[in-house]
């Protein structure tokens, strides 16, 4: 009897596991709720992270030596140009997206989102879009390629990227809108009030950067013209994604601060209406998103022309430079108006605010004609600051609203230890190329500059920056992951903002 059981038993165990596999995946694919949606994106952009982070290690090995070349010199302008999406299509706009579709229900007390099918069709898209973007970099496409199929699909991959946000973006805004309970949009919570904000950015600017790759690939399949061909993509989609526009795509990151600041401080935000309309001028980006270029400050033959260009600068560079120092400013704020203790939610998005602001204020540097940083990696290193900054205050929200959302919470230590590691790791994958830029070294090239001295050191950093932002992604995945399985622990961020 004994060895009959025996095999029953695991027969059963077996068909049992299997059974729950098949239902994981079959309710994966059918996915319809804000949960496994907004993990969904942030898992995506977890896995664009690693290649990102790699993707700038091997371009910081490269550009340390000139001479002894790891990949073909022909590639470089693709592997230049792949970073750049990662970073900012594969990493920071799905992940803060994500982010905000995973928690944005629960701070509204609302069940799920408004169009969730929407939001599910943008996953979709933007998964197809990534995987054939990376497809066409492999085949010899993307800006620059010589595949002419190649190239093409690059463009449909990149348009399928686009409208997936936009439908994801949709459906967050719908949610804020429709899904208040009764409350008045000044009175939600500032993570549900800045997912607005930034969703709102990507459906009035993407749509834009929606017809330009339209119109380049009907030029590219024929005359070529117009536009250019393959070598000018960059030049004609580039300002999606550079700053400003890298803000629009983290906005919600300011409002991740803000509550997690606020049930650190067990206090009220002090001056609530100045930090929601801190929050609300970084959709200025969307006025400068829309002319499609640069604004660089460059003194002029007399004070009028000088006047005409610092408009322009400082409405498009400087005034957006304003959302996270209030934001920021209103968070030490609060801190001294309550009785704070230490935690990772709050270290984390503090720490990631101000990596976004370092990278704001490097771009309005860049922008100065005098400086000649403009086609320098300092312009690199803006975006790298952006982005990683937005990853830190991802974890924030993560460690701040995961004991709502599913019922097991992060310990704080652990976290605080990973976002000052991963502030180490931006710094070093960032401030020396800044000093690089100062010192002439041209962007998206590996070969035919001086990487003696200080800049072979910077780009050498620069790669060691991005390994370790790689060993604090798969720790902080593996912290995630334990606490799935652990014991429940204490979530000490389920009191509600007083605010």
């Amino acid at each position: 009897m004994v060895m009959t059981a025996t095999p029953t038993q695991s027969v059963t165990g077996s068909t049992s596991t299997s059974g729950s596999y098949l239902g994981a995946i079959s309710r994966w694919l059918t996915l319809a709720d804000h949960v496994r949606i907004g993990m969904s994106l942030v898992g995506g952009a977890a896995l664009w992270l690693a290649i990102s982070t790699v993707l700038g290690a091997v371009l910081g090995i490269e550009r340390f030596d000139t001479t002894a070349a790891l990949v073909d010199a022909d590639a470089h302008t693709q592997l230049f140009s792949l970073h750049q999406f990662a970073l900012v299509f594969g990493v920071a706009a799905p992940l803060m997206l994500g982010v905000s579709l995973w928690s944005v229900p629960s701070q509204l007390h609302a069940s799920n989102l408004s169009l969730p099918r929407l939001a599910a069709f943008g996953w979709w898209s933007w998964l197809a879009g990534g995987v054939i973007v990376l497809v066409s970099y492999l085949g010899n496409g993307g800006p620059g390629g010589g595949a002419d199929r190649y190239v093409e699909m690059y463009l449909l991959g990149l348009g399928l990227v686009v409208v997936g946000l936009v439908a994801v973006a949709v459906s967050l805004a719908t949610t804020v809108m429709t899904r208040r309970n009764g409350q008045p949009l000044s009175s939600v919570s500032l993570g549900a009030f800045s997912a607005l904000v930034g969703a709102l950015g990507v459906i009035l600017t993407l749509p834009v950067a929606l017809g330009s790759i339209a119109y380049l690939w009907v030029d590219y399949v024929n005359a070529r013209v117009a536009f250019g061909g393959a070598d000018l993509i960059g030049s004609w989609l580039g300002w999606t994604m550079r700053e400003p526009q890298s803000l629009l795509y983290v906005v919600p990151a300011l409002g991740v601060l803000g509550d997690a600041v606020v049930r650190t401080a067990k206090a009220r935000q002090p001056l609530r209406g100045v930090m929601l309309t801190g929050v609300g001028i970084a959709a200025t980006v969307v006025f400068s998103s829309v002319t499609q270029q640069a604004h660089v400050f460059a003194v002029g033959a007399s004070p009028t022309e000088t006047l005409q260009s610092f408009v322009p600068y400082a409405l498009f560079n400087v005034v957006p430079l304003l959302a996270p120092v209030v934001v920021i400013l209103l968070a030490l704020l609060a801190l001294k108006a309550g009785k704070p203790a230490l935690s990772g939610a709050f270290v984390a998005s503090f720490l990631g605010v101000g990596m976004i602001l370092t990278g704001l204020v490097g771009s309005a540097v860049m922008h100065l004609d005098a400086l000649n940083l403009v086609g320098t990696v300092f312009g690199e290193a803006a975006l790298v600051y952006v982005v990683y900054g937005a990853v830190l205050t991802a974890m924030g929200a993560i460690v701040l609203h995961a004991g709502t959302v599913t019922g097991k919470a992060l310990p704080d230590v652990p976290v605080m230890l990973l976002s000052l590691l991963g502030v180490l790791a931006t710094v070093l994958a960032s401030l020396p190329h800044y000093v690089a830029g100062f010192l002439d070294q041209p962007a998206a090239v590996g070969t035919g500059f001086d990487d003696s001295g200080v800049v072979g050191v910077a780009n050498i950093a620069a790669a060691l920056g991005h390994l370790l932002m790689l060993l604090v992604l798969v720790a902080f995945v593996g912290l995630f992951a334990s606490s799935r399985r652990a014991e429940a622990i204490a979530d000490r961020y389920r009191v509600e903002a007083l605010a």
